[in-house]
């Protein structure tokens, strides 16, 4: 589990290389939903910079490990990565009745911010209580 970071982080970058040469998904430029496609990624790493100060914040100075917040700078570290390597990310999740494409970094975001947003920090409990 220590390291399970790195296996979903290298996870998705496979992913999206396997995808990108098969040419099955969307190449996004923008940060959400194709936004900003001319400053996605300078965007993108100031929006990632103040996660991570805000990150550690919590870490460090409340001393709160929150498993959201974790799952937040996940994805956006492999959000962030993509960006620097292809300056885009690949989006290769597509199902016909959503109008738009993602993949497991946006995944792991969306997860986060809902849990973090209910409070639930993946205690099964607390998400039966509300």
């Amino acid at each position: 589990m220590k390291y399970l970071w790195v296996i979903v982080l290298v996870g998705d970058m496979i992913l999206q290389s396997v995808f990108r040469m098969i040419n099955f998904g969307l190449e996004n430029r923008g940060v959400s939903f194709g936004l900003g496609q001319e400053i996605g990624k300078t965007i993108s790493i100031f929006v990632f910079a103040v996660f991570i100060f805000w990150f550690g914040y919590e870490i460090y100075i409340k001393k709160r490990y929150l498993l959201s917040l974790y799952l937040i700078a996940l994805g956006g570290a492999g959000n962030i990565v993509c960006r620097f390597i292809w300056g885009s990310v690949w989006d290769y999740v597509c199902f016909p009745i959503l109008p738009f494409c993602f993949n497991l970094s946006d995944v792991l975001i969306s997860l986060g911010v809902v849990s973090y947003i209910l409070g639930v920090n993946g205690n099964r409990r607390t998400l039966r209580g509300q």
